[in-house]
C-alpha cells in the first residue's frame, strides 16, 4: 500500500481564504477552485465553498478580493 503524502501551495490562498472564490475559506478542490477537474480526492466529493461567519470573532472575515477576477462582460466573469 502506498502511503505517499503530497502538499501544494496556491497563489489564490491568503491567510486561509481563497481570493479566487470571493474570500471563501480555502478548501482545496471546492467548486471554483483551480483544482476542480484536475485532481481526484479519495472521497470523490467536490466540496461547496464556505465563507467565514461575520458573527465568529475568530473567523478572518474580509471583503471579497475582486482584483483576481476578470472585468464584467468578459468570459469567466
Amino acid at each position: 500500500m502506498d502511503h505517499s503524502v503530497s502538499s501544494w501551495s496556491c497563489r489564490y490562498e491568503a491567510d486561509g481564504l481563497c481570493r479566487k472564490v470571493d474570500g471563501a475559506i480555502c478548501r482545496p478542490g471546492m467548486k471554483g477552485c483551480i483544482l476542480v477537474g484536475k485532481v481526484t480526492f479519495p472521497d470523490g466529493i467536490v466540496p461547496s465553498p464556505v465563507w467565514p461567519s461575520a458573527d465568529d470573532p475568530e473567523s478572518p472575515r474580509r471583503e471579497p478580493d475582486r482584483s483576481m477576477r476578470p472585468p464584467s462582460g468578459e468570459p469567466g466573469a
